[in-house]
């Protein structure tokens, strides 16, 4: 159940990258181009960590999945 924690905390970081890309857009657009750069930069890693936090969950819950037997694949054996 921990992956969830994971993937909504990583969905929660997109989403706080792609408002600070916003506020960045908004920077540039009045030409202030010294306060836009380093907002960028911050907001390349949050969503980064957000991409990367999304990554690790869908790959626990497959984890995870994969390690439950499951009985169609129990059936298919032993007949040879």
């Amino acid at each position: 159940m921990n992956f969830w924690l994971r993937e909504v905390a990583g969905w929660v970081l997109v989403v706080i990258g792609l408002w600070i890309f916003l506020m960045c857009f908004q920077f540039l657009s009045a030409t202030h181009i010294f306060e836009a750069w380093p907002a960028a930069l911050v907001g390349i890693i949050v969503f980064r960590g957000g991409i990367h936090l999304l990554k690790v969950a869908v790959a626990a819950r497959v984890c995870t999945q994969a390690s439950s037997p499951s009985p169609s694949a129990s059936r298919g054996r032993g007949t040879g």
